[in-house]
């Protein structure tokens, strides 16, 4: 089965703690504000060739569930859906 995931180009406000970008706290996606109410859960990827790639699946306050990933040699986010 071949499934194709659309990438959006969002903007995220991270918490930078220990390190820069450390995680999301809200982001925008199609001209409204959502803040991030819990991480659900995060993973690292290395991708080969592309650096470090950092998976959030996340709650918002409404209570909508979003995948966010932050590709670090690109120092962008995106909205997977």
């Amino acid at each position: 089965m071949n499934v194709l995931m659309k990438l959006h180009d969002v903007h995220v406000s991270t918490y930078s703690g220990y390190k820069a970008d450390e995680r999301p706290l809200e982001f925008t996606f199609k001209e409204k504000k959502h803040k991030i109410k819990k991480i659900i859960s995060q993973a690292y990827e290395e991708i080969s060739g592309k650096g470090l790639r950092r998976r959030y699946t996340i709650k918002t306050d409404e209570g909508l569930t979003f995948k966010l990933f932050y590709e670090e040699n690109q120092d962008r986010w995106f909205l997977e859906e």
